[in-house]
């Protein structure tokens, strides 16, 4: 039996919200999972003594810049923060105005007043969208405590403004929390951690997505406290980062001119370069190129692959097998791109004795194919190739010389990318990525019985949000006992490098992985530029890898 909707109160300024948070609000609400019962809105400060206008004007100049950028471009700019009145999501929810108490020079408390109002209803958790540093009783009066947003890595960037000083200091994520407040200034439990790509020449992107990314945080967290009864607690990070203020003038002169040279270093690559992808095999386990079995037998096996060659004027990438014959050979069924088409399809090719047969086109369909994911069905070989621009999680079987000859749809109706598969804990598992707010970020869970199905969507899903490491990029593999899945790390450019996942968790109502080990393209290869999958195929491994290629795509 399906347990009721968390209930919550909202601490807001009115009832136009920012998109980001109309959306967090009625991600849960229409889920099911959360339903509001109050509305507390703060009273608004009193307007600022005009006589004085100028004067404070004349004492902030020396942050003039960044207030004029943030006024006149970024917010103007900004998806995030553009205005949603959901009066209809609260018409029949009681209402309370509120005049908070100062508690020192940034804190807050409520009123008495308001905190009986809150009392009275008993919340579950109260979702924080307004007032200063929140002190007092509200902290602990509601069940789960009061959650609040702060977009930013706690360990490294703490202050303001979200997002900015990730890109002016250079570095290629910004994280974001959802966090149960406390006494402790950025001190309460992490319920919810996600890291996502900068973008090195848009300020305004970068925190658009760091907002609209982390909308669905509420809904997850209120899905796994009725899944299990209890909060759930993201992974710590190690220490406090440092306070950030507003930029002065000078930073932002430096960072105006550094996002300058940003954007025109993109339009040169992405106009002039394109990303050229071959696949190899190498004559190693898995665990020796994931790099498990140590650092030195990890770069021997990536020293001794072998790689494909395309014919000019394409790329091969997303190398998946199967063993064929008595004589270890191996046939490989992977992404053939024709730049003039601009559209993956499948091709396969067989590999034995060092040397590669001819590749063949097995797989078109008009629109874009990748990621040929090998596995049975049914005891009958074949592939799932990743299809969402059709919508369209299918099993190809295919015959003994790699022809397709049938197709099973597994999922529905499903925009998934890069499914991949697994048997563990007698449960079959897919895992895979979609287009939601952010791209290679979000990491979905399905789980059945069989193959066939039909499949269950986790109740965390997205059950991660990190660019560095949620998006398949291979084959799941087991080693002593431990399941390991490889995920790309697209946080400095797409498909840059792998990140081997423990999955620590994996089961109906609950997730945990951790980063342990990377393959990384060799510096001194001929495909420097990068690598993003890794798939097992008896005890040989199939990598695919990237090189820069001037000519437009």
């Amino acid at each position: 039996m399906q347990p009721p909707p968390l209930r919550f109160v909202v601490l807001c300024d009115g009832l136009d919200f920012e998109q980001w948070q109309a959306r967090s609000i009625t991600e849960a609400v229409d889920a099911g999972v959360a339903v509001p019962v109050g509305v507390v809105i703060r009273a608004a400060d009193a307007p600022p003594d005009n006589s004085r206008r100028w004067a404070r004007r004349w004492q902030a100049r020396h942050l003039a810049i960044w207030r004029v950028f943030d006024r006149f471009y970024t917010r103007r700019r900004s998806r995030a923060i553009a205005r949603v009145d959901l009066s209809d999501v609260f018409a029949d929810v009681p209402q309370c105005r509120d005049t908070p108490v100062k508690q020192g020079k940034f804190g807050e408390a409520l009123s008495d007043t308001t905190l009986d109002f809150v009392r009275a209803l008993a919340p579950d958790f109260v979702l924080r969208f307004s007032y200063g540093i929140v002190r007092g009783e509200i902290l602990t009066l509601p069940t789960y405590g009061v959650w609040s947003f702060h977009h930013g890595d706690p360990t490294r960037y703490r202050g303001q403004p979200p997002g900015f000083w990730e890109l002016a200091e250079g570095s290629p994520v910004a994280g974001s929390i959802l966090q149960v407040l406390s006494d402790e200034l950025d001190g309460g439990r992490i319920l919810w951690r996600g890291m996502f790509q900068t973008n090195r020449s848009s300020y305004v992107k970068t925190r658009d997505t760091l907002y609209l990314g982390s909308a669905s945080w509420v809904r997850t967290t209120c899905a796994a406290v009725l899944a299990t009864g209890r909060l759930p607690t993201a992974p710590a990070g190690h220490g406090k980062g440092k306070i950030y203020r507003q930029p002065n003038n000078t930073a932002m002169l430096r960072f105006l001119w550094k996002t300058l040279r940003a954007f025109v270093a993109t339009q040169v690559t992405y106009r002039f370069f394109r990303q050229d992808w071959t696949c190899g095999v190498i004559a190693a386990p898995i665990a020796d190129v994931a790099g498990l079995a140590g650092a030195e037998r990890q770069a021997q096996a990536l020293r001794s692959v072998r790689w494909m060659q395309p014919p000019r004027g394409e790329f091969y990438a997303d190398p998946f097998g199967q063993r064929i014959g008595p004589g270890g050979t191996i046939r490989l069924f992977f992404e053939r791109l024709d730049w003039r088409k601009n559209r993956g399809e499948i091709a396969t090719a067989t590999y034995a004795d060092g040397s590669f047969g001819d590749a063949r086109t097995v797989l078109e369909t008009g629109t874009h194919l990748s990621y040929p994911f090998t596995l049975e069905l049914d005891g009958v070989a074949g592939f799932v190739p990743e299809h969402a621009a059709a919508r369209d999680v299918a099993h190809y079987a295919t015959s003994p010389a790699g022809e397709v000859t049938t197709k099973t749809t597994m999922l529905p109706d499903a925009p998934l990318i890069d499914t991949s598969f697994v048997d563990w804990g007698g449960k079959k598992w897919a895992f895979a990525t979609k287009d939601t707010a952010t791209h290679n970020t979000d990491l979905f869970v399905f789980h059945a019985d069989s193959l066939a199905g039909p499949w269950q969507a986790h109740p965390l899903n997205p059950v991660k949000t990190d660019v560095r490491s949620a998006r398949p990029a291979g084959t799941p593999f087991v080693v002593e006992g431990r399941l390991y899945r490889p995920a790309q790390d697209c946080s400095t450019h797409y498909g840059s490098a792998v990140s081997i996942n423990e999955v620590l968790t994996l089961s109906e109502t609950g997730f945990e992985e951790r980063v342990v080990a990377r393959v990384e393209p060799r510096v001194d290869g001929g495909y420097r530029y990068g690598l993003h999958t890794i798939s097992q195929v008896g005890d040989m491994t199939l990598i695919d890898g990237a090189r820069k290629q001037w000519g437009s795509s």
